[in-house]
């Protein structure tokens, strides 16, 4: 059966769902509603949203409502919407944190289905210019469906993953806890350490390629991230007492010239590093590394595209990880299993291109 969809909030996330919506199966119509006038303008030009209208319109016409606003603006679309919903209506969002959303949709009117949602992905470009059809590929999308029927949950399921997203249930308590380590924490990691700079010109001139990478994340969105942090500050709270801590262990390591003790705290990050498994499986996309040494010659990644592709390797992700203009450089392919993988590490040897699997 397909659904009319009411995307809220046509930004980034919004207007990437509405891109990546548009030509599935499962999808009759899309309406969008954001306060910004630009943003939804744009979503009706590039073909994100079907149509612009008033938002008590679209909520009475929609089968499925995605919140994708930032969160401490929802008390208040749920007011706004829930005298126009009908029943069986699926409510969910995009939301980086979930127990006090899923603490909202239990005043959601009987036989209207709140159930939360956590797409694993993003970008520092912020608003509908950053919006991608394939941001949500090969993406981890979280689900918190508390005690909504299997139906519904399954039915909302089906529409998220014809967006090539791969759906994971959890509870909401463990959802929050989970990103305050993986998420919460290593942005609030990379704010602390640009600020260390101060902005010194000299200090980020010297800025290599490891330092870009760690903090890549603190260029994102500060307003949104201000509502994800308050939002989620319990887990957040308890996990940056336990972060300090462990940073005050290598201070003191340090300070004292405990070489033992220092080796032993390296030693145990790099264990527990290496521990990630080389096929991301889980809460990561599934795919194995292949690193080749090309060189810096235009067009060259689209060779290694149809020397694959000719074999139908599929590259299901891509990653320059270091260049040299003019000489050459080092690129990271990701292809779907550990067969393509040697098969295609074989391959671009066999043309002369320098390849491993990682």
């Amino acid at each position: 059966m397909k659904s009319d969809i009411l995307i809220i909030g046509t930004g980034l996330i919004g207007g990437s769902l509405g891109l990546a919506l548009k030509d599935s199966p499962l999808v009759n119509h899309i309406y969008g509603h954001d306060p910004n006038q630009a943003y939804l303008k744009t979503a009706l030009e590039i073909g994100a949203i079907d149509e612009i209208t008033t938002l008590a319109f679209a909520a009475s016409q929609a089968d499925i409502i995605f919140i994708c606003s930032p969160l401490s603006f929802y008390k208040q679309i749920l007011n706004e919407i829930i005298p126009f919903l009908r029943p069986n209506t699926i409510i969910t969002d995009v939301g980086s944190t979930k127990e006090k959303v899923m603490d909202l949709f239990v005043d959601l009117p009987e036989n209207v289905w709140g159930i939360g949602g956590h797409p694993m992905a993003g970008s520092e470009i912020q608003g509908i210019s950053g919006a991608d059809q394939y941001l949500f590929e090969n993406a981890v999308y979280l689900i918190t469906p508390g005690k909504v029927p299997a139906k519904q949950v399954d039915r909302l399921m089906a529409l998220i993953e014809s967006t090539g997203a791969k759906t994971k249930i959890l509870d909401a308590k463990i959802h929050d806890e989970m990103v305050a380590i993986v998420s919460h924490i290593p942005h609030l990691s990379a704010v602390a350490l640009v600020n260390l700079t101060e902005g010194d010109s000299e200090h980020l001139s010297m800025a290599a390629g490891g330092f870009r990478d760690t903090t890549r994340i603190a260029s994102s969105n500060p307003e949104l991230w201000e509502d994800i942090l308050l939002f989620n500050q319990t887990y957040i709270l308890k996990q940056l007492d336990e972060f300090a801590a462990k940073l005050e262990g290598i201070r003191d390591s340090i300070k004292a010239g405990d070489s033992a003790k220092l080796l032993g705290i390296l030693y145990q990050a790099k264990d527990i590093r290496d521990k990630i498994p080389q096929a991301r499986k889980g809460l990561i996309p599934s795919y194995h590394d292949v690193v080749c040494i090309v060189p810096d010659k235009p067009g060259i990644i689209g060779k290694l595209g149809r020397i694959l592709g000719e074999k139908d390797i599929n590259i299901v992700d891509i990653e320059i990880l270091r260049v040299r203009e003019g000489d050459g450089g080092t690129i990271r392919l990701g292809v779907p299993n550990a067969i393509h993988a040697r098969q295609a590490a074989d391959l671009l040897l066999n043309y002369g291109i320098k390849a491993w699997v990682r």
